[in-house]
């Protein structure tokens, strides 16, 4: 909860002071964005220790290999940057560079998963 208001009050100062900065000029305003964004990031992060921990105990008893579990960890990692890096490009206009990041961002996640879709592919073979 805490953390929520910590990423809401940088949220909402940025947003008021971007509409200030507004008057002098685009580029301020973006790297203001940037900035607020980097800020939530690390928040975010350092919020995530508990569930890190908590992963790592459920996929340890669960017996599976890393190949399968890591795949899906960073694919999740993929996801949170392409959304981001996706997000900062909207702001600044560029809508085009932000679909093409989206789809770079599907396709490295795709990549990542390969060892997990031909491990599915072995179990599902193997049934038939």
């Amino acid at each position: 909860m805490e953390l929520l208001w910590k990423c809401a009050v940088i949220a909402v100062s940025a947003s008021l002071l971007g509409l200030t900065l507004r008057r002098s000029g685009e580029e301020h305003g973006l790297l203001l964005g940037l900035a607020a964004s980097a800020l939530i990031l690390l928040a975010a992060l350092q919020g995530l220790t508990g569930v890190e921990a908590l992963f790592g105990s459920l996929w340890e008893r669960s017996g599976l290999a890393p190949a399968l579990t890591l795949p899906v960890l960073k694919s999740l990692g993929l996801a949170l940057l392409g959304k981001l890096a996706s997000g900062v490009c909207r702001d600044s206009g560029q809508t085009a560079a932000a679909y093409s990041v989206e789809l770079a961002a599907v396709c490295a996640i795709l990549c990542v998963s390969v060892p997990l879709l031909r491990s599915l592919a072995e179990v599902v073979f193997s049934f038939t």
